[in-house]
């Protein structure tokens, strides 16, 4: 006698438009699923329901998907059943994934109305062309959204955003809110007074004036955007261009221009040093503030800084490390480029054949992220997360680097290798089969099995794994069950979200 297969059935709707009918969109999907499953000797609905209803396919950041995953890593589900693929998602990237966690499980899966078998490399194929051609759609109504807000922009209509400081909204359309106006001119007039906006920003915080946000000092920045927004001349602007908006100014025009003219008579001072190398991707760990780079001078001679932003507005930040010699980080970082180098597909020179202005390029391009810690920082890339132990107390104006704490777990190293070895040798045909590369090696199939799902682990688990940086707890036998989002694998196996 044949197995029963439990079906799991699976719907999915955009927005919430329609679903407080009786029958609604989510009922449809799920009668058209029953109704195929019916028609299959041995299958058998089961009666748990995922449903998302009000979601977007543009990510899996969804709880019935989640709950869907959850049962077939519990072994309670052979089939999933959608009414189409895009239904499952609509990024071509997360269907994939998803596919493939259900493949890993040896799960089943059928799109009623696209009918293919997942197994076969055929239906493998068509998976990936409708999930692409899923994906077109989502971007494609992307682009439809874009082009509405740009002929909107045209007509002279406000599409949202960030409200300015002199306007509320009322049905969609801008209104003067006449206390906020009062401040508006005012730093229109003091700024053609004072011919500063540093000096201005100052003296504005100072007699307690408060930005739109109320609470939130004014800055230089937030005074440059006040004094260049056309809005408040009446316009509305959409990239480099500007239309008439349906809006009322608060500005005269001829205030305006001299306004514009006065500041491209003041440009920006050139830096006098050089570019910070970590500029705009270091940040203070503790308070998740950007951090600035800084100079101080003692005795003729120049030492530089990446200082927390909140640190130097005055706000609380309870790092013990608010400022940190710049060159001492950026060497280390520029050793974790050095490494990252030395994989990357677009390498056309050896790195020690680039001139230090291109391995600062070289930076920007691979390094996404630094947080600083009190014991360190954190490198990140697309590889995942480096943590380098640092000791960042200045002494003698210069930061120490530490030995990594932590223990190599030898079982571990070497089934991450080994994991890593043996699915190379099988995609390039060394091997036809696992049960091939079994009989070669004399391991069971089974082990083998095991073993190449550590391929799945994030990135982060493998360095630290490889570094003897993962928790001290962490054993293999904790690792036969992998969740398929590194989010969750973080999760399960370091006891924390990120």
């Amino acid at each position: 006698m044949c197995k029963e297969v439990r079906c799991a059935i699976y719907t999915r709707k955009s927005n919430e438009d329609g679903l407080e009918q009786k029958f609604n969109s989510l009922d449809s999907q799920r009668v058209a699923c029953e109704k195929y499953i019916k028609n299959k000797e041995g299958w058998a609905i089961l009666a748990k329901k995922y449903d998302d209803g009000g979601y977007s396919g543009s990510n899996l950041n969804r709880p019935a998907i989640k709950e869907l995953l959850k049962d077939i890593a519990a072994g309670e589900i052979d089939c999933v059943v959608v009414y189409t693929l895009d239904r499952l998602s609509r990024e071509t990237k997360d269907s994939i994934e998803v596919t493939s966690f259900f493949r890993r499980h040896r799960i089943s899966f059928v799109a009623v109305t696209q009918i293919f078998d997942n197994n076969t490399p055929m239906g493998k194929f068509v998976q990936t062309v409708l999930s692409g051609a899923a994906q077109l759609e989502r971007e494609m109504i992307v682009e439809r959204v874009k082009n509405k807000i740009a002929t909107s922009k045209e007509q002279g209509l406000w599409m949202g955003g960030t409200l300015p400081l002199g306007y509320d909204v009322k049905d969609k359309e801008l209104i003067i809110n006449e206390k906020e106006a009062k401040t508006v001119k005012h730093i229109f007039e003091r700024y053609m007074e004072l011919k500063s906006m540093a000096a201005l920003a100052r003296e504005l915080n100072s007699q307690g004036y408060r930005t739109k946000a109320r609470f939130d000092i004014f800055k230089k920045a937030t005074v440059r955007r006040i004094i260049t927004n056309p809005i408040y001349v009446g316009k509305i602007r959409h990239y480099e261009k500007q239309y008439e908006g349906k809006h009322e100014a608060i500005i005269e025009e001829e205030k305006w221009k001299k306004a514009q003219e006065l500041i491209r008579n003041q440009p920006y001072r050139k830096a006098k040093y050089e570019e910070a190398l970590l500029k705009g991707i270091i940040k203070c760990k503790s308070c998740n503030a950007n951090m600035t780079l800084t100079y101080a001078k003692k005795e003729n001679k120049r030492y530089r800084y990446y200082v927390c932003n909140n640190h130097l507005r005055g706000k609380g930040c309870e790092s013990g490390n608010r400022n940190v010699i710049a060159g001492e980080v950026e060497k280390e970082v520029m050793k974790r480029a050095e490494h990252l180098y030395k994989n990357w597909q677009e390498k056309a020179e050896e790195w020690e054949e680039l001139s230090f202005g291109k391995q600062k390029e070289v930076v920007k391009n691979l390094i996404s992220g630094v947080m600083v810690r009190d014991d360190g920082i954190v490198v990140s890339s697309e590889s995942g997360e480096m943590f380098i132990p640092m000791n960042l107390k200045k002494k003698g104006n210069k930061c120490t680097v530490v030995e990594p704490e932590g223990k190599t777990n030898n079982a571990l190293l070497k089934a991450v290798v080994r994991a890593h070895l043996w699915k190379r040798q099988l995609e390039e045909g060394k091997y036809e089969s696992v049960k091939e590369l079994s009989a070669k090696i004399n391991i069971g199939t089974r082990r083998i099995q095991q073993i190449l799902r550590l391929n799945y682990l994030a990135p982060k688990i493998k360095e630290d794994i490889v570094n003897g940086r993962q928790p001290s707890n962490l054993r293999l036998v904790d690792l036969r069950e992998i969740p398929m989002l590194w989010s969750e694998q973080m999760e399960k196996f370091y006891k924390l979200a990120s």
